[in-house]
C-alpha cells in the first residue's frame, strides 16, 4: 500500500545526504529502451559493452527484481562562479593528475601537449566512489525511516537507463547534447540511483526542452551531435576516455585542447549559467 509522504521522506534522506536534487520513478518498463536499442547497433568498438544482455536495461526490474519506485539523485559538481583555468592549474601537471585519481590517459599524446585540458568532471575524485558512497549513506537512512526498506545502488556502470529515470523523475529534460539538462542545477551533473522496494509515488516528468537553442550542437567541432543523437565515433570524449587505440587525425585536430573528456557542449548551454553550489565531496582535487 503506497503511503502518499514517503516519497517526500525519502527525498528529504537524499538531500540531506548531500544530493543537489533528488526524484522518484516508477520501476516499470521504459519506452527509451526503444531507442536504445536503434542506437547502439551503430556504435563504435569502444562501446561494445553496451550490448552486453541489453534487454536488462528495458525495466530496472530486469536488473533488480524487488524494484517497485527508483530514486534518482542528481551531484552537482561545477557551477558557474568556478574560475575553469584555475581550477585546472590546482590539478597541476595532467598526466600525473590522472594517474594520481586512478584514471587512465587513453589519448597520452594529448595529454602531454603543452594546455591540455582534463574535462570538469574529471577535476574531482573519482565520481563512481563518491556517489556510491552518498547513496550507500541513503539507503541506511531510508531503512531506519521505513524498517522493511530495501534496495540496490546503482552509478554509470550498471545497465541501468539512468539519464532516461532521471526525466522521468522530473530531474531535467534531455538536451539536444544528449544530457539531462536541469533549468537550475544545468547540466554539470553526476546521477545515481537506488532501485527500492517501497512503493513510492513517483514524480512528474518535464515537459521542458531546449526548444529552437542548438548552442550545442553548432559548439562540437567534430559535428558528434545530430538531431539529438551523439555520433560517438565522432566525440571527443570518447575518444580520450574510452578508446583503446590512436584517436584519428581528423578528431585529433579539432580537440580544442581537451586531453581527456570534453566540456565544448556544456560550455556553450546557456543552462550552464545557472547560479548554484557544488555538491559536497564534488570540489575540485589539488595537486
Amino acid at each position: 500500500m503506497r503511503n502518499p509522504g514517503a516519497a517526500e521522506t525519502v527525498k528529504k534522506i537524499a538531500l540531506a545526504c548531500g544530493a543537489s536534487a533528488a526524484g522518484i520513478a516508477r520501476a516499470a518498463d521504459l519506452d527509451e529502451f526503444r531507442r536504445f536499442s536503434e542506437a547502439i547497433t551503430i556504435i563504435p568498438d569502444g562501446l561494445l559493452y553496451l550490448k552486453r544482455d541489453p534487454l536488462k536495461r528495458k525495466s530496472i526490474k530486469k536488473w533488480h527484481a524487488e524494484a517497485r519506485s527508483v530514486l534518482i539523485c542528481a551531484f552537482r559538481y561545477w557551477e558557474p562562479g568556478l574560475d575553469y583555468a584555475a581550477e585546472l592549474a590546482k590539478a597541476g601537471e595532467p598526466a600525473a593528475f590522472l594517474a594520481a585519481s586512478g584514471r587512465e590517459a587513453n589519448q597520452p599524446g594529448l595529454v602531454s601537449a603543452p594546455g591540455a585540458k582534463i574535462s570538469r568532471y574529471a577535476l574531482c575524485r573519482d565520481y563512481h566512489l563518491t556517489v556510491k558512497e552518498k547513496m550507500a549513506a541513503m539507503l541506511e537512512g531510508i531503512r531506519k525511516e521505513f524498517q522493511s526498506a530495501e534496495g540496490k545502488i546503482f552509478c554509470d556502470t550498471s545497465p541501468v537507463m539512468e539519464k532516461e529515470l532521471g526525466r522521468l523523475a522530473g530531474l531535467g529534460f534531455r538536451g539536444k547534447n544528449t544530457l539531462l539538462l536541469s533549468r537550475e542545477l544545468g547540466s554539470y551533473f553526476f546521477l545515481g540511483g537506488l532501485a527500492l522496494n517501497l512503493d513510492l509515488s513517483p514524480d512528474a516528468p518535464t515537459a521542458d526542452s531546449c526548444g529552437a537553442c542548438d548552442q550545442c550542437v553548432k559548439a562540437c567541432p567534430t559535428r558528434a551531435l545530430k538531431g539529438g543523437r551523439l555520433d560517438a565515433g565522432l566525440c571527443i570524449s570518447y575518444w580520450t576516455t574510452q578508446a583503446k587505440w590512436r584517436i584519428p587525425a581528423e578528431i585529433y585536430e579539432r580537440t580544442k585542447g581537451f586531453a581527456y573528456g570534453c566540456d565544448l557542449c556544456q560550455e556553450a548551454c546557456p543552462q550552464n549559467k545557472a547560479p548554484g553550489s557544488v555538491a559536497p565531496g564534488f570540489e575540485t582535487l589539488k595537486k
